[in-house]
């Protein structure tokens, strides 16, 4: 309003722009607020509008926990500081500064100066310069953002990989500008050639037509049009043209106008006035393209957050803290909640209003266009007539702040409330509400990730601000230009147009930008309105965190926590799943939490990587980021899954304890497992003493270079990594037919570790081998009692004849069909039975672990070497070379040429050495599915005879078999062992490696084989106990004096204290057992 009174003093004629020659400093005042202001705005405005930030991610269906990322203005500074979260702050610092260096400068002229609008040449420049910037970056920040990828382990990417994602956005860009400036300019060039046309039509001279007296004469032309060409209006005289008029009445002054549109111009001056137009409507389209990206992912985030935040504001105006707004809302919060919710509320209706109002003033062109779209478009227009037309109505209702407001509406939903959505949507982006209660929105990162990284959080920040800050702008500097052109530099700057044309041309281009975005927003919309109801009856926990306090926030202080721990580092997976169903009494928030350590721990002692991960980055953000564990895990999962980048980046922040040499080790593992990047050597394992992770690679590099099924680890190390590598020797040594030895080892782990469930399942199957049926079943009943809900257990029953659900992923591999194992081939990476049980999947179970195939690999005598035939070698250095030389001799013989020949042979020879290097190079490519030297090698393996066939493979040993085993709080973990590691091992001659091995083919043959299919159902009916014994099978096995019976581990019964930590009472030093394992004091 303080604009619309300027407007009223001073004319368009008085407006003035100094040069640089008169500087004088009341002329700087502008720049120095607005300096000024976008510091405090940076300090303070920004700040304040980024607390209170916080993130929802599902826990259970239909349940969210909502996590407080930033409670201050503090917490927000801190969040901004970030080098990507700059470049967004900055964009819209430089928008906000160049917004309010004008309206300074409109001011200052006429409450302090009392002038008319004064503006210096030097100021318009650096405010260009400021505006252009976030407009030109917003297409580009905005398509690079949608981009992208998403993931954090993806965040830091490479120079290459930048420059690429860069060339994609340039070049997106391009094929949209490209067809809108071809079509523009080649309208541009047809102007003249149509106007003179109409000026053959339009001659009255003598004779045949004359193109230099037409383009000199003169005609009056219709100046109420803004689409090329504008119609001639018949008259024949320049006076008879300028008294055309028309009585208008303005529906917002309600003032009566005498408009003249006619105007008297020559053709020539027509043809330029043509192409004025034509120019102007296709750099407008041209720029509606080039802004399409921002106002496509605008549409989308408020078509789907839409749900979100209505239902939240809403729920602010009564006063009730929301996931959006967590604390109590103060009287401004609720009063600005109430004013976005009617604008909110009204959305849907004015995006119709405004696709149906463009599309008919397009098709109609009606002669009150101005008007119409001045007052909000066909509806506005309507309201106003409505009311104009009713007596009662129109006594009732002033037209003139009837108009007043239809037409402030306008402005207020395209620029005020579009600045001030943009905090609201950068709130709705890091809540997740897109996801939540919307389809079809622009997801920068997954929740999780989100309360968990700070790479993520500055991603939505910097979209936020960097991308709409120049949307927003450009419709709020159309929108002034169109209402106080009198105040604003430049504004009649074209000689041909009248101030009436570019008011409307402003209005209209306006409108275009309205209208695609409501149309991206009304099908968002659409998509998103059925989850109204979900939105409604979605539960949140709003302070999760804070109720986690104390106990919750440390290892050795959490009774529930070192319950879930002491069950995973026992192997004890049943013991998991019991607790994750089980009735304990305990906070809930802080229950939530362990249960989902304890599924993260289940899903990967199982091998089911992804799985492991998701739910790892799930424990990650309930904990705010503050987990190693769950982050070690992470890092682990993506070694199995054979992605190792994102493993380093995973542990980069980790490795930093001078005292924990977890994370060294599993970057150790990770490097060891590229052995083409040459970051660790052989060399390099001898830095480590005594390390059984060490160690059992150092045996598992040897084991693969004769595919020795024996372990002496056992000799070195007497823990739980040991104790696995020894079990997965009796599965390789079932695979090579000595049973009678893998059950004697199998025994013999029982008694080191009685309540070990792996070990008595290899007991089970090494009695199966070797006729015992008896006996496993008796093993079978006892771990049934102790650990039904084991699926490993289950895999087991399932084995023995019993029935079993087959959708678990143990089961399925033992007694499923190929349907049923192959949805299972990406979810457990590193194990080889799912590669083996699919067709074409050889190449992904050497990937996953080798040793499957090693008493195949024995039997035909095929050593593990990764190498080519001598064929082939000859065929790639001898036979090609010399077919390349000899099309270079063929072309010299029939030209005569040598040095076009030459150029030839050697262009052939370049790009075949090019290709071979590109195949080598792709070969090292570390990945799951289709790794190059494992496809290679599975087609050798399979000339070879080696298929992996389960008719000649022990049953169950996919529940045995482990590759290289990472420790992670004590806790084992498989990542698998492919074939490719043999790279790190001396090569051997292969007449050497087969005399060495021929004994031991002897003997494999020789042996009978062991079981490979499951026992008949109801087999015990059939097959006798052959003698009976009041011991049990185990106790016989193992023998009295060192058996011992297994026991079953009860949930939790203790309720924990989580208001905060236990207070510390004091005791006489006699009373304290101090512990340092964990950091914990505990009582004697």
């Amino acid at each position: 309003m303080g604009l619309t009174f300027l407007s009223t003093i001073v004319s368009a004629d008085e407006v003035v722009i100094i040069g640089t020659s008169g500087l004088n400093l009341d002329l700087m005042l502008p720049i120095i607020v607005g300096i000024i202001t976008s510091l405090l705005l940076w300090r303070f405005l920004l700040p304040s509008s980024l607390s209170n930030l916080q993130v929802a991610f599902e826990i259970d269906d239909g349940f969210y926990e909502v996590h407080r990322l930033t409670k201050n203005r503090s917490d927000a500074l801190k969040i901004i500081k970030p080098r990507p979260v700059l470049i967004g702050v900055l964009l819209y610092l430089m928008a906000m500064a160049g917004i309010l260096i004008i309206v300074t400068d409109v001011v200052d002229d006429s409450l302090i100066w009392n002038r008319g609008p004064t503006y210096y040449q030097p100021v318009l420049v650096i405010t260009g310069l400021l505006l252009a910037l976030p407009i030109v970056l917003s297409p580009f920040i905005s398509l690079y953002a949608q981009i992208s990828r998403k993931s954090a382990a993806d965040s830091i990417v490479t120079l290459r990989e930048w420059f690429l994602n860069v060339l994609s956005v340039g070049i997106v860009i391009t094929v949209l500008i490209i067809p809108v400036a071809y079509l523009g300019l080649s309208e541009y060039n047809s102007v003249e050639d149509e106007t003179v046309d109409s000026m053959r039509d339009e001659w009255s001279g003598p004779g045949e037509f004359n193109y230099d007296s037409s383009m000199n004469s003169f005609v009056c032309i219709d100046t109420r049009g803004i689409h090329s060409p504008l119609l001639v209006i018949d008259v024949l005289d320049e006076e008879s043209c300028n008294s055309q008029s028309q009585l208008i009445t303005d529906p917002v002054t309600q003032e009566v106008e005498d408009e003249r549109y006619g105007s008297w111009v020559s053709n020539s001056d027509r043809i330029e006035i043509n192409r004025v137009l034509i120019m102007i409507e296709w750099i407008s389209l041209g720029l509606l393209v080039f802004m399409l990206p921002t106002i496509v992912a605008y549409g989308r985030i408020m078509g789907a957050s839409w749900n979100m935040l209505v239902r939240n504001k809403y729920r602010t105006i009564r006063g009730n803290p929301t996931p959006i707004d967590p604390d109590k809302p103060s009287i401004i919060k609720r009063i600005n909640s109430t004013i976005l919710v009617i604008f909110l509320g009204t959305m849907p209706l004015a995006a119709v209003n405004g696709i149906i109002t463009l599309a008919w003033t397009r098709l109609e062109n009606p002669d009150n266009l101005r008007f119409i779209l001045d007052l909000g478009g066909i509806i506005g227009n309507s309201l106003l007539v409505f009311v104009e037309g009713n007596e009662f109505l129109s006594r009732l209702v002033d037209l003139k702040s009837l108009s007043l407001v239809l037409a402030g509406y306008l402005m207020l939903n395209v620029s005020v409330v579009g600045l001030a959505l943009i905090f609201e949507m950068i709130r709705n982006l890091f809540l997740g509400g897109q996801v939540i209660g919307g389809i079809g929105g622009v997801v920068l990162g997954q929740p999780r990730e989100i309360r968990a990284e700070s790479i993520v959080q500055s991603r939505i920040i910097a979209f936020g601000l960097a991308g709409f800050a120049g949307y927003s702008v450009l419709l709020l500097i159309m929108q002034v230009y169109k209402e106080w052109a009198e105040l604003m530099p430049y504004a009649n700057s074209s000689q041909f147009l009248t101030s009436s044309q570019v008011e409307l041309m402003l209005l209209q281009e306006t409108w275009n930008f309205i209208a695609v975005g409501q149309g991206v927003f009304i099908l968002t919309w659409l998509l998103s309105i059925g989850r109204w109801n979900t939105v409604g009856t979605t539960k949140f926990d709003l302070a999760p965190d804070e109720r986690r306090s104390g106990a919750a926030r440390t290892v050795s202080g959490n009774w529930i926590r070192d319950y879930v721990l002491r069950a995973a580092i026992d192997d004890d997976i049943a013991t998991l799943r019991r607790f994750q169903t089980d009735s304990i009494s305990a906070d809930e928030s802080l229950l939530r939490l362990e249960r989902t350590r304890a599924r993260m721990f289940e899903y990967a002692m199982r091998g089911l990587w992804p799985n492991a991960i998701e739910t790892a980055k799930t424990v990650l953000a309930q904990q705010g980021g503050e987990d190693d564990e769950a982050r070690m895990i992470i890092a682990v999962g993506h070694i199995a899954s054979r992605r190792l980048d994102a493993a380093k980046v995973t542990l980069k922040g980790l490795i930093m304890d001078d005292n924990d040499e977890e994370p060294e080790l599993v970057e150790f593992v990770s490097e060891w497992l590229d052995p083409w990047a040459d970051r660790v050597t052989d060399d390099d394992l001898y830095d480590w003493e005594n390390e059984a992770t060490i160690d059992h690679i150092k045996e598992l590099q040897s084991k693969l270079e004769s595919w020795d099924p024996i372990s002496e680890i056992g000799h070195v190390h007497r823990n739980r990594l040991a104790h696995i590598a020894l079990i997965s020797s009796v599965a390789q040594m079932r695979a090579q037919r000595r049973s009678d030895e893998a059950l004697e080892l199998a025994v013999g782990l029982v008694r080191r570790y009685p309540n070990s469930v792996r070990a008595r399942i290899a007991s089970a199957l090494c009695c199966l081998d070797i006729g015992e049926w008896h006996d496993a079943l008796e093993i079978f009943r006892d771990l049934q009692q102790v650990s039904p809900e084991d699926p490993r257990v289950m895999a087991l029953s399932s084995i023995l004849g019993l029935k079993a659900d087959v959708k678990e992923f143990e089961v399925a591999l033992a007694v499923g069909s190929v349907a049923d194992k192959k949805p299972w081939l990406d979810q457990a990476p590193a194990n080889a039975y799912v590669g083996l049980a699919v067709k074409g999947g050889m190449d992904e179970a050497l990937n996953a672990n080798a040793m499957a195939v090693a008493h195949e690999a024995v039997e035909k005598m095929v050593p593990p070497h990764i190498s080519i035939s001598f064929a082939q070698l000859a065929i790639r250095w001898f036979i090609l070379p010399l077919v390349w030389l000899s099309i270079g001799a063929v072309i010299l013989l029939e030209s005569g040429n040598s040095q076009y020949a030459g150029f030839v042979s050697l262009i052939l020879l370049l790009s075949h050495g090019a290709v071979v290097r590109f195949k080598n190079q792709a070969g090292r490519e570390v990945k799951h599915r289709n790794q190059p030297l494992m496809v290679m090698m599975a087609n050798r393996f399979r000339k070879n005879q080696i298929v992996g066939d389960p008719s000649r493979a022990p049953i169950g040993n996919h529940l045995l078999m482990s590759g290289i085993l990472v420790e992670v709080g004590g806790i084992i973990f498989d990542v698998g062992l492919p074939l490719w590691l043999i790279d790190r091992n001396r090569p051997m001659r292969e007449r050497a490696w087969k005399s060495f091995m021929i004994e031991r083919m002897k003997s494999l043959r020789d042996s009978d084989l062991p079981r490979t299919q499951p026992l008949p159902n109801r087999w015990w009916l059939r097959r006798p106990k052959p003698f009976n014994s009041d011991l049990p099978a185990m106790e016989r096995l193992v023998g009295s004096v060192h058996y011992r019976p297994m026991h079953r581990t009860e949930a939790p019964s203790q309720k924990p204290n989580v208001k905060g930590p236990p207070k510390m009472t004091k005791k006489s030093p006699g009373d304290l057992n101090v512990k340092f394992r964990r950091g914990s004091v505990t009582e004697r």
